[in-house]
């Protein structure tokens, strides 16, 4: 009864005419002006390269290039995008294009793993809490850098103390064999009259890494001294989801605008930052150590795990936000030449802003004469929020330069976050579209929810959930979920039949013998190879002493806690499989039963004993892996081949009836489609069973 009045309140959201025919109703659907479609194939190239193009190029593709192996790192970093990455995002273009579906439903076409699309959807969430805070520290540096002197120039301000000192040829502490004292390289070699004693990190603090950790964040010593939310964070928070919520309330067609800025901008930013460092002093030191090949780190297993990690936090893979973006595209739109487009220019810009990157840093540590990388050494937000701040001080036009970096961060965190925030709110409006209409109150409750969530990382200790969620959240849970992706398609759907899917789309099999290498035998393997290596050498978090905390090795509670969240990402694919399997069951259960007692019909051929009997539980599992009744394209216009059966048949109370009982179908125990099986191509075609 509850999936019948289910299937009534859908069906009735849709339907708007019926005429009356021999062997039942038949709908013709309404051909509804899709409001939520892209205005052109231009905004649509921008804000996937938005979405793709993010916040990890600038900071964490040169960090792991660096530390991985300098320039030998794109061995690794290339093939994993060639052999995954590429794949990957062909196939969720491919994907939610086709099928017009976000990731909530567009998993129907193998009912049992409907939960792989839940499981992007928690990815995506869990990453937009987390991600949004981020903006919002752009966002305060932003403003705080339209001043003549920037605040995280100098000490004497009411957050610094005694220990905080800017760094120079007269202040730094000198460095030797790894050990720190509290006098400079000259006072060094004259010791015998100045007091030079070794110090650890925590006695001198920079006054930018105070203005970061103090001003900002009010970071505590440790994990469990949580204490409430600050101002200044808790106002950069609020700020940075009305931007994000003004900016997506009218879905594409307002994002889709944005997307020029957010795509375009960084690249100008990005081409004056390398202009202009490369022609500091010491810009050659910093780029040196960034290219500069170390064979010996290829071979560690680490440096691919991180290059894996790289290609699919830079892409977007596993967050549904491909999906969405793409089921917004028209039936025929050529998502392949878009694809190329895109992930060649993700793939670049990495390589292109480390040179920024370092050229920067090569000028810090030779005006601070200390080593590059001692700077190199720094990722994330330390080297957005940090390093590259304590660079920008000791430039001319300082002011100017930091508020066009961090105007740069804003555009490039915000156009992933557009993306990863439409992911929920599709999903929403998908599985309840009763409320499409009502899409500006569904981002406004998303947004301020997500506010309201999202409040704990504005706590002193929020820094440290914060890097919880990083480390757990959206990390190694996107390539489990990458490799169930590619399973279901490749196996479950089979690549054949996509294949065919993709051809109604593109009129021709676009990259087919690329993508059965890919996604049939290579992706899978090394995608399970990575997932178990990474779970296998998994070490309990914990931060190095500097910046004037002690080292802190984080409680055994934040790692349950953390190993849940994990587990939270990618729960609703078996979870969900099992629980269509008793559905299943049991509504085959039912209809033998129906079967059983009611009179014979036409459809029941005498040479049915003549076929090996399938045990219920057998059959079950095959309706499992089979795609829902309602499995296509969405547009009627497009029901066309084989797909034709979509022309539904229904009672006249609106409730979806079995072409074959002609009782009502709950969108279980379904029936494979063959064309092929259907004598009259002339008449309705009904869905027929495959054995």
């Amino acid at each position: 009864m509850q999936n019948k009045l289910i299937f009534k309140f859908w069906r009735r959201t849709h339907i708007k005419e019926s005429t009356d025919t021999e062997i039942g109703t038949i709908n013709t659907q309404e051909e509804e002006k899709d409001n939520h479609e892209w205005d052109n194939s231009l905004e649509f190239i921008f804000s996937l390269i938005s979405n793709s193009v993010g916040l990890g190029n600038v900071w964490r593709f040169p960090y792991l290039a660096a530390k991985s192996g300098g320039g030998a790192f794109l061995i690794p970093y290339f093939i994993l995008y060639f052999l995954i990455g590429a794949p990957i995002y062909y196939l969720e273009l491919a994907l939610g294009q086709f099928s017009s579906r976000g990731p909530a439903t567009a998993f129907l076409l193998a009912k049992g793993w409907q939960g792989v699309g839940f499981a992007m959807i928690i990815n995506s969430v869990l990453c937009m809490l987390y991600y949004n805070v981020i903006i919002s520290w752009a966002l305060f540096y932003f403003i705080s850098s339209f001043r003549t002197n920037l605040l995280w120039k100098k000490c004497g301000y009411w957050w610094n103390d005694a220990r905080c000192f800017v760094p120079g040829a007269d202040s730094s502490s000198f460095r030797v064999n790894g050990t720190t004292y509290n006098c400079t390289e000259p006072q060094f070699l004259n010791r015998t009259e100045y007091l030079c004693e070794q110090i650890n990190a925590t006695d001198r603090v920079t006054a930018t890494e105070q203005f970061f950790f103090q001003l900002l964040l009010n970071k505590s010593n440790k994990f469990e001294d949580f204490g409430r939310p600050r101002a200044y964070p808790a106002l950069s928070l609020l700020l940075a989801w009305i931007i994000v919520g003004a900016c997506i309330i009218r879905g594409v067609k307002s994002s889709g605008k944005v997307a020029y800025f957010t795509a375009i901008f960084p690249y100008i930013v990005l081409l004056v930052l390398i202009i202009q460092s490369s022609l500091l002093n010491g810009a050659i030191q910093g780029i040196k150590y960034y290219v500069i090949p170390r064979w010996e780190l290829v071979a560690k297993f680490e440096t691919w795990q991180a290059a894996a990690s790289q290609v699919f936090f830079s892409l977007g893979l596993s967050f549904g936000s491909l999906m969405a973006y793409s089921a917004s595209n028209k039936f025929n739109n050529n998502f392949f030449r878009q694809m190329c487009i895109v992930v060649s220019c993700d793939c670049f810009t990495g390589v292109f802003a480390g040179f920024a990157v370092f050229a920067t840093i090569g000028y810090l540590s030779t005006e601070l004469k200390e080593s590059v990388s001692k700077y190199a050494d720094a990722s994330g937000p330390g080297l957005a929020f940090i390093t590259y701040p304590e660079a920008i001080a000791h430039m001319p036009a300082s002011s100017f330069f930091s508020i066009l970096f961090f105007l740069m961060l804003l555009a490039l965190g915000l156009g992933s976050q557009f993306a990863l925030t439409d992911v929920p709110i599709t999903s929403i409006l998908e599985l309840f579209p009763r409320f499409k209409s009502k899409r500006e109150l569904a981002v406004i409750i998303t947004c301020v929810v997500s506010f309201l969530i999202s409040l704990p990382f504005t706590c002193p200790g929020g820094i440290y959930l914060f890097e919880l969620l990083n480390q757990y959240a959206a990390n190694i849970s996107m390539v489990v979920v990458g490799f169930f992706e590619v399973y279901v398609i490749a196996y479950v759907y089979g690549f054949n039949r996509f294949m065919s899917d993709v051809k109604m789309m593109l009129g021709k099999r676009a990259a087919e013998y690329y993508l059965f290498l890919t996604w049939c035998i290579m992706s899978p393997v090394i995608m399970l190879v990575i997932t178990f290596s990474n779970l296998l050498t998994s070490k309990q978090m914990s931060n190095g002493a500097g910046a004037g905390y002690e080292a802190y090795v984080y409680p055994g509670w934040s790692t349950v806690v953390g190993w849940c969240i994990f587990v939270a990402c990618i729960i609703p694919i078996p979870l969900l499989f099992i629980i269509n399997y008793i559905r299943e069951y049991f509504t085959l259960r039912r209809k033998e039963i129906m079967r059983s007692t009611g009179p014979s019909t036409d459809n029941d051929s005498p040479d049915d004993n003549n076929y090996p009997e399938k045990p219920r539980y057998i059959e079950a599992f095959t309706q499992n892996n089979a795609p829902r009744y309602d499995w296509g394209p969405k547009k009627s216009i497009n029901h066309v081949g084989l797909y034709a059966y979509l022309k539904t048949v229904e009672s006249k109370d609106g409730i979806v009836l079995d072409p074959i009982t002609n009782v009502s179908n709950d969108g279980y125990s379904n029936r494979s489609y063959q064309e092929d099986c259907i004598s009259n191509k002339n008449a309705l075609q009904i869905p027929t069973e495959r054995h």
